[in-house]
């Protein structure tokens, strides 16, 4: 989009947004001619109120995701606002602005006060609000007169006298109305409106490109708020009189009702919802019943039939009526050539320094003392096991870790970047990118990069355009993320970390689930990046690309760096080499099986995916009964969902599993246990999901009890939160036994355990395998897996890049190989 053609829109949407007022003339004009009854007046009246009060509770709950049920409290103030003002001679614009002042303040302090909290707990806190209002409204019986009212008297303004309860005040409030709703229109085409839609989508990626979720909830509030006290003012010179009746309980649920009747979050579901309130008494007079459940009927069925609102449900109809004539096939876009970079040599002075870099999780250290330094224009690479601290690292840079403690320092272009505000880094130049692409999904690609400026003009609009189309998104723009393919959301994730030009990108795996051309595409972005002399850390787990555009490469381990060096040559480092692959322990090798044995499960052709995500492609395996067999791979190779399809708890997208009457357990990564249970009630509950009870249950209890080691059996009462990592492992690998299973299936046993701890664990492992198991052990490190298993398979990008038994002769150094780069051994076998 050229300037012009943001100028085009620009007139589009004022367009669009004149249509409100013309509406609301057309119906004064139909008001002053007499066409429709006196009382008819008021309700057409009354309706426009409400349409106002609508808008502010939907947009606020469709952009913020804020739910209110106290803006009765801003719709009372408004009223009481026009009483004490017109008793005592303030003029209508100073009532309006006060009103809109004192509702935008009270309003602001909610939504800031409510913005660390849940949906739950924010609707909670207004619910407490509107209660402490009324409860005011009837105790300042001086300025509300309490249960009795007060009476609103006639105003003097700049277009001259206003006498309430008449036919002017009744065409003010269908002119507001207009009014409000055109600069509705207006703003959702605005950087607020994008701004409060990211920060309600995701919070923390929000942080990441400069917005404040706070202030976001708080601006938000109070900008719904100062509407309602607007509104409230109208409606007080509307009625001529003011009471506690019409600003109760019930008319905050009425609100949510409305809102959710003509659809949340959109402009023209106001104007149903406020004729729904206006006229709701005469369908409930018309049908015989107390308004109440005419209200309680209508919001059921809108839920079960019409769950997006009235009118979300119409324009999906219109749409399929009368279909675009403009179709939007997925397709995968190339990028536009860019101007020829000016190449920049990252041997100036370091741009980022970190020392003594230390993150705690309460007793958990995920970085330890880390130190390191970055040029400008050179592309940094962190590599790393599961665990090792590289996306606390990259969390470190961008100010998202949470609840951690984090010391040291971290020197940026000469400012101390840890003592920055997450929000305030994206201006100090510092942009970011997530593992799975974290965008908005309620903003289309465009507005995804647009929402990085406070406001938009048609210049950003015009850069924002050309960005798209150095990324190869120029013609997707107008399109929503979930209608991308993964690889296009990835260059939408790297587009708004590029937007504003920052000098430090911070990419988490921009190469994990993509296809070597989409790969390619992302390490010629990268390339562009750092010639036009950007500073690049980035981390994944794809080694061969990752090294491809590093300059240098930076490993991790338990959180602290234990090696650095060019790509060439780091893993040549027989530390880092050691961090991936493990070291040999002095675990016997399980005794051979003779190779005849049957297959407990057969995959054939097992393909999935994640959307646009493949996680496995061609994978052929058996399993045969007895063995223990090994499943090796970096991080996001695909073990897990290789175990998960093992198991049967997944469906691949396309292939055959096929078992011989066996049955299958699942010990999850991360254990998964029920912490706040005891140890006895967290085997309880596996039995009780595999049809165990009485006798048989109290059995096989005891059965398993004694495969656990004394000190868990001693402890069967103890909450399973209070075992150790490793004595929380072994108890659920014994949960998992509880239903009998002929084939055991554990998901990085070892993870996050001390050296000691994990021989424990593949002791009790190698017990079950000795009386007999089927065991599958999902593990990271390949020496483990070539000292306790009869046979391994090596996944590279969700391919078996090699298989064989670990006794064979160099069977381990092609395994070592594939590990690494499984392009350049794909499916070796050996014996």
């Amino acid at each position: 989009m050229t300037a012009v053609g943001a100028k085009t829109a620009i007139r589009s949407r004022l367009a669009k947004a004149a249509l409100a007022p013309i509406a609301a003339a057309v119906v004064i004009a139909v008001m002053d001619s007499g066409a429709i009854p006196p009382y008819q007046a008021y309700s057409v009246a009354l309706a426009a109120v409400y349409t106002i009060v609508v808008l502010s509770v939907g947009l606020l709950a469709g952009w913020s995701g804020i739910w209110s049920v106290g803006h009765p409290a801003f719709f009372a103030l408004g009223a009481y606002f026009a009483a004490y003002g017109s008793a005592h001679a303030w003029s209508l614009e100073l009532i309006v602005v006060g009103a809109i002042a004192a509702s935008a303040i009270l309003g602001g302090f909610l939504g800031f006060a409510g913005a660390r909290f849940s949906t739950l707990y924010i609707a909670l806190l207004t619910l407490a609000f509107s209660l402490v209002s009324l409860e005011v409204i009837n105790r300042w019986t001086d300025v509300t007169g309490g249960d009795q009212g007060v009476p609103v008297s006639q105003v003097d303004s700049l277009a001259g006298e206003l006498p309430s309860g008449g036919t002017q005040a009744q065409v003010l409030a269908v002119a507001a109305a207009g009014v409000c709703l055109a600069i509705a229109v207006l703003v959702k085409g605005s950087a607020l409106r994008m701004r409060l839609v990211a920060a309600k989508s995701h919070p923390m990626v929000a942080q990441s490109i400069g917005i404040a979720p706070e202030a976001q909830s708080a601006l938000s509030f109070a900008v719904s708020a100062a509407f309602t006290g607007f509104a409230g003012v109208l409606l007080g010179l509307m009625t001529g009189f003011v009471s506690p009746d019409p600003f109760s309980l019930n008319m905050g649920i009425s609100l949510i009702a409305s809102c959710v009747l003509g659809g949340v979050g959109t402009v023209l579901g106001a104007v149903v919802g406020g004729a729904y309130l206006a006229w709701s008494p005469t369908l409930a007079g018309a049908a015989g019943l107390p308004q109440p459940v005419v209200q309680g009927i209508v919001l059921i069925a809108v839920l079960i039939f019409l769950p997006s609102g009235v009118v979300p449900f119409l324009g999906k109809l219109v749409r399929r009526i009368l279909p675009s004539r403009e179709t939007h096939p997925v397709v995968e876009l190339q990028p536009q050539p860019e101007p020829e970079a000016k190449v920049a040599s990252p041997d100036g002075p370091p741009v980022l320094t970190l020392n003594g870099v230390s993150v705690r999780f309460g007793g958990l250290k995920a970085l330890e003392d880390a130190s390191l330094s970055v040029r400008r224009g050179e592309v940094l690479a962190i590599i790393g096991p599961n665990g090792a601290g590289k996306t606390t690292l990259m969390n470190v840079l961008s100010g998202l870790t949470g609840g951690g403690q984090v010391d040291g320092t971290a020197d940026y272009a000469g400012k101390q970047l840890l003592r920055t505000r997450p929000t305030a880094r994206r201006r100090l130049g510092v942009g970011r990118t997530f593992q799975h692409a974290e965008a908005f999904s309620e903003l289309t690609v465009a507005e995804n990069v647009l929402c990085t400026h406070r406001w938009i003009t048609p210049r950003h609009r015009a850069v924002v355009d050309e960005l798209l189309g150095r990324v190869g998104l120029a013609d997707v723009a107008d399109r929503y993320p979930a209608d991308l393919s993964f690889g296009l959301q990835k260059r939408l994730d790297l587009a708004r970390a590029m937007a504003e030009e920052p000098t430090l990108l911070v990419l988490d795996e921009p190469f994990g689930g993509l296809d070597a051309e989409e790969r390619a595409t992302a390490a010629q972005q990268i390339k562009r990046l750092r010639d036009n002399g950007a500073t690049v850390v980035i981390i994944d787990h794809v080694l061969d690309d990752l090294f491809a555009v590093a300059d240098r490469v930076v490993a991790f381990d338990f959180g602290r760096p234990i090696g650095e060096g060019p790509p060439s040559t780091v893993l040549q480092n027989s530390e880092v080499l050691a961090s991936y692959l493990g070291t040999t322990s002095a675990r016997t090798a399980p005794p051979e099986r003779s190779g005849d044995e049957p297959v407990a499960i057969r995959l054939t052709g097992i393909d999935h995916h994640y959307g646009g995500v493949a996680a496995l492609h061609g994978v052929d395996l058996e399993v045969r009964a007895g063995v223990v067999l090994g499943v090796v791979g970096a991080n996001g190779a695909g073990k897990s969902t290789l175990g998960r399809i093992l198991h049967g708890s997944l469906r691949p997208s396309s292939g055959i599993r096929e078992v011989d009457g066996v049955r299958a357990s699942v010990v999850p990564e991360g254990r998964a246990l029920f912490k706040t249970l005891t140890l006895r009630e967290n085997l309880e509950v596996a039995a009780y999901s595999a049809g165990l009870k009485g006798a048989t249950l109290r059995e096989k209890l005891d059965e398993t009890a004694e495969w656990l080691p004394k000190r868990l059996r001693d402890r069967l009462s103890v909450q399973a939160a209070a075992l150790s990592g490793g004595e929380q492992q072994i108890l659920a690998i014994a949960r998992a036994m509880m239903a009998g299973p002929d084939v055991l299936i554990v998901d990085e046993p070892a993870l996050g355990l001390a050296p000691a701890l994990i021989d424990e664990v593949y002791e009790r492992i190698g017990r079950l395998a000795d009386d007999g198991m089927t065991v599958v052990l999902l593990e990271q490190l390949l020496s483990r897996a070539m000292t306790a298993c009869h046979e391994v398979i090596v996944l590279h990008e969700g391919s078996i890049a090699a298989r064989g038994k670990p006794a064979d002769t160099g069977f381990a150094a092609l395994a070592e190989a594939a590990y690494f780069g499984g392009e350049r051994v794909t499916a070796l076998e050996v014996g």
